[in-house]
């Protein structure tokens, strides 16, 4: 009786931890270190730029789609990455910009997971991890609208008004969020701006160009990648500086 006894509470103890061994291994990779630390945001935003050092799901992603739809639609464009525009006596950067028959489009990407809010006017949006663990960030609506006006002014600067109306020229603003995100509360399409996740970028710009007519020909668009692609050949002084203007004003 006692052999049985022993041996019984030999197994309890042996199945009792199997089930604390598992149930901790089974925390969630993503959020925990391998010691079991909680993992801050800045080990998120590391693990973010180890993981997808070239934008593979970010700017590269949201610009090959674009490129792709482009080529579905027909018409001539151009795909410009990277653009560093004069502004307020340093460089905003443009993530990607389209040229397109129909118009300019210009792509602020948002490589982040998390759930997402913020509203039209708000200066700061949420990114919401966990229960834990936020971080906000600038208005991408307000963002890309800053980097539109950049745009604006450049091309004024390298243009006469008889050369090119750039008051009514169509610029319209695409921001790509990673598929990784989920949108709470946030808006989602203006007259001449709309918010998407990377997924829904066929469906939704190839529905933007089919409302949109031929407004260049050839040789505007040639023109206009001509003036604007000095802007993508930017120093490593420039873009170093950029970083720091960034960091410092906090506009990430």
């Amino acid at each position: 009786m006692t052999t049985t006894i022993v041996t019984l509470l030999a197994v309890i103890a042996f199945l009792a931890f199997v089930f604390f061994k598992t149930k901790a291994d089974r925390k969630p990779s993503g959020k925990f270190h391998n010691d079991g630390r909680r993992k801050s945001f800045k080990d998120f935003q590391k693990e973010q730029l180890e993981n997808d050092p070239d934008g593979l799901y970010g700017e590269a992603a949201a610009a090959r789609m674009m490129a792709k739809i482009c080529d579905e639609d027909g018409r001539m464009y151009g795909v410009m990455k990277n653009l560093y525009l004069p502004s307020h006596g340093g460089t905003t950067e443009v993530d990607a910009l389209v040229l397109h028959q129909s118009g300019i489009y210009v792509l602020e990407s948002k490589n982040i997971s998390g759930e997402i809010t913020g509203g039209l006017e708000d200066e700061r949006w949420n990114q919401r991890l966990n229960a834990r663990t936020e971080h906000t960030f600038h208005n991408p609506i307000q963002q890309n609208a800053g980097h539109i006006r950049a745009l604006k002014h450049f091309l004024k600067d390298n243009y006469s008004r008889t050369e090119l109306n750039v008051d009514e020229l169509p610029i319209f603003s695409i921001i790509v969020f990673s598929d990784r995100c989920v949108f709470r509360r946030i808006p989602a399409r203006g007259e001449d701006w709309i918010i998407l996740h990377l997924f829904q970028m066929k469906e939704k710009i190839t529905g933007v160009l089919n409302s949109r007519r031929v407004l260049f020909n050839k040789s505007q668009l040639e023109d206009l990648y001509a003036k604007l692609k000095p802007c993508t050949q930017t120093s490593a002084r420039v873009k170093e500086e950029h970083r720091d203007y960034i960091k410092s004003a906090h506009l990430h």
